[in-house]
């Protein structure tokens, strides 16, 4: 990605590398035929129900709402490239590809020619101050005297952005003011999150069986934390594996034999060489994996279409006598090295969330009412409706309420100190949840403008107009428990990644063997004791994060609606309702149906299309805002105050700030206003 050019490789160390990257990707390929084999099975149970879908937020795995060429954002910047800045014409897409050309060449009409950049798993800042902090992250090994400046900070302007990524040579920008640093650092970090959640958007049997052959391969080497491994696409996924391993390789026997004058600029440059090999050596083999599988599916589909409930009743009876046999053994170790941290790391991971949705939501309620405040002055309908442009990814109102998602500094190093988690290692986490809000703003968006057209409102009278849009945003707000439960699902899914790991360290790996001779021989792709001993995991620690979800609210950060509710409301509740239902004991987990934890569906939209349309009886437009009014607050309504029922049926209102310190009754009742995770 960078333009730095070393050759510190002889060619045995070249063909030494090709050789032991080719190892890796054997033996991963081994992981990953066996979690498709398991994910094909899991498909078709579900198709036929079977068995309840699990897992990530749903919408997630819809299409992008960002995909095409269209360019957004362009301009001739200049980038340190071999050694030299270099005037380049840089682009980003819709689908927030950034494409960098030569700009003496695109002006006498040469577009061919350019350089994708990859911005997954990157970091940006736009000081000297904060790039040095991030070089000597990725020196941290270097002992002793390191070197002095490096080369890219003699910048040409005073407005640089620097693009870090984890293994390539840093990128290195310089715009010609600061409103333009603004902007191109803002689209940029917008591409980061975008290509680095690409894995996590994909709704495929292959995307699935992927992530989980990366987790089984990292164990089994004895690393268990999540990290930057499962940011990108699959190429740069598995070359991030491949040089998590020949690092230490790297540090303690090639580096230390070479004599350089800038120790730090020699590291980077060895380590973007190794990286950029192992890059194109994994894309042709990758390529060539996935041709194979792609011709081994309708196979693989065909076998367990044909005995998909003796293979179910199989692996039932083999998950049921897992859990027997690990009941105990869960159970304690649940009880004393993960229940007592989930309830603390619930607040950290729910405060952010719960705040970036609510300000997501307010934005988009003032959206609305400056699109109804132009309703009576005579403009078009994408006059009218422009203001909605402004709800898009890379928009300077977006980056407000997705910066929000990051968590906070107390809450990264309480994280690392009880679950022994870096920081760096929690952004997937963060690029999930930036997401799939941005994802809910884009589809909300999008239905006002369809709900719009199926309105006349430009050739009605002016006076009818304003209520026309009132309907059509009440409309939109209908979505609100969809939303909720997508929210729910975020924390539930963040929740699992931060401690699934922990519990699979301590209990460690299953004894295969003792399992296996009740596979019967024809089933054998299909079902495998470990897989499924760690679904048997998955599923006890789902139900302990939902009992913890029920039982405990955000103390920093309550959604609540900022008017205060009419003390008639007939709904209260006692308990948090996240997604999967109620807890069930251990020796229940081995139930087919409730093997895996269930989710409430975010709705396909076009679904929703027909189901929003204008009704020509039963209440029309104004059904959808008189069902809204009578269940009271939405999903992503924020506020300032918490709504208390005192012993005598009266009500207190409370700022939800007075919770920060202060611990709160094991139970509680609330009224109807939006209790934040599926209430």
């Amino acid at each position: 990605m960078g333009a730095l050019q070393s050759r510190h490789l002889d060619a045995r160390q070249r063909k030494n590398l090709s050789g032991h990257t080719t190892v890796m990707l054997r033996e991963f390929s081994s992981h990953f035929r066996r979690q498709l084999c398991a994910g094909i099975l899991e498909q078709q149970q579900n198709d036929v129900g079977l068995k309840e879908p699990a897992g990530t937020p749903t919408l997630l795995h819809q299409q992008d709402s960002v995909t095409g060429s269209k360019v957004i954002l362009e301009g001739t910047l200049q980038q340190y490239l071999d050694g030299k800045w270099r005037r380049r014409h840089l682009q980003v897409t819709k689908s927030f590809a950034v494409e960098s050309r030569d700009s003496k060449e695109v002006f006498e009409g040469g577009w061919e020619r350019r350089r994708d950049l990859n911005l997954s798993g990157c970091q940006i800042c736009t000081t000297i101050q904060e790039h040095r902090l991030l070089v000597d992250e990725t020196c941290r090994h270097i002992k002793g005297r390191r070197g002095g400046k490096m080369p890219f900070w003699d910048c040409p302007t005073d407005f640089p952005v620097f693009i870090q990524h984890p293994y390539s040579a840093p990128l290195c920008l310089c715009a010609e003011s600061r409103e333009a640093q603004r902007l191109w650092a803002r689209h940029l970090q917008r591409a980061v999150q975008h290509q680095s959640s690409i894995l996590q958007r994909k709704d495929t049997a292959e995307s699935r069986a992927f992530l989980e052959a990366v987790r089984f391969y990292r164990q089994e080497k004895g690393s268990y934390q999540p990290g930057v491994l499962l940011m990108g696409s699959e190429e740069e996924v598995l070359s991030s594996l491949i040089m998590e391993e020949i690092l230490p390789c790297l540090h303690f026997r090639i580096f230390p034999r070479l004599i350089p004058n800038q120790r730090r600029l020699t590291w980077i440059k060895l380590q973007a060489e190794v990286y950029s090999q192992v890059c194109a050596q994994v894309r042709a083999e990758m390529r060539a994996l996935m041709e194979e599988v792609a011709q081994q599916r309708p196979l693989l589909e065909k076998l367990v279409r044909s005995d998909l409930p003796q293979i179910t009743t199989q692996q039932d009876c083999i998950a049921h006598r897992i859990t027997e046999d690990m009941c105990e053994e869960i159970s304690q170790c649940l009880s004393t090295a993960v229940i007592p941290l989930l309830g603390p790391t619930f607040q950290e991971v729910a405060a952010p969330i719960c705040e970036g949705f609510a300000a997501a939501r307010q934005l988009f309620l003032e959206t609305c009412d400056d699109v109804i405040s132009r309703g009576c002055s005579g403009q078009s309908l994408q006059e009218l409706l422009s203001p909605l442009s402004g709800l898009g990814l890379g928009s300077a109102r977006a980056s407000q309420y997705l910066a929000m998602l990051e968590w906070s500094a107390g809450g990264r190093a309480w994280l690392q100190a009880s679950w022994g988690i870096h920081s760096s290692l929690c952004r997937p986490l963060v690029f999930q949840a930036q997401s799939t809000l941005q994802q809910l703003l884009d589809r909300a968006a999008l239905m006002f403008r369809h709900l719009l057209t199926l309105k006349p409102c430009l050739s009605v009278d002016p006076s009818q107009v304003t209520a026309i849009l009132h309907r059509v945003r009440d409309r939109v707000l209908k979505l609100d428990q969809d939303l909720r439960s997508v929210r729910a699902q975020l924390v539930l899914e963040s929740l699992l990644q931060l401690s699934l790991p922990a519990l699979i360290e301590r209990l460690g790996h299953l004894d295969s063997s003792h399992y296996q001779p009740l596979v019967q021989p024809h089933y054998t792709p299909f079902l495998h004791p470990d897989i499924i001993y760690h679904q048997v995991l998955r599923a006890s620690l789902t139900r302990e994060i939902q009992a913890v979800m029920r039982d405990t609210l955000p103390q920093q950060c309550v959604p609540l609606s900022t008017g205060r509710r009419s003390a008639s409301s007939e709904n209260t509740y006692e308990e948090w309702s996240p997604p999967g239902g109620h807890s069930r004991s251990c020796s229940q987990l081995s139930d087919s149906h409730t093997l895996t934890p269930g989710a409430r569906s975010y709705e396909n939209f076009e679904g929703l299309m027909s189901e929003l349309e204008p009704q020509q009886s039963g209440g029309g437009w104004d059904a959808g805002r008189d069902e809204r009014g009578a269940k009271g607050a939405t999903t992503l309504e924020g506020g300032e105050y918490i709504c208390l029922m005192g012993a005598d049926g009266g009500e207190q209102w409370i700022r939800a700030s007075a919770f920060k310190h202060t611990p709160l009754p094991a139970k509680r009742t609330f009224p109807v206003n939006d209790c934040g995770f599926g209430c």
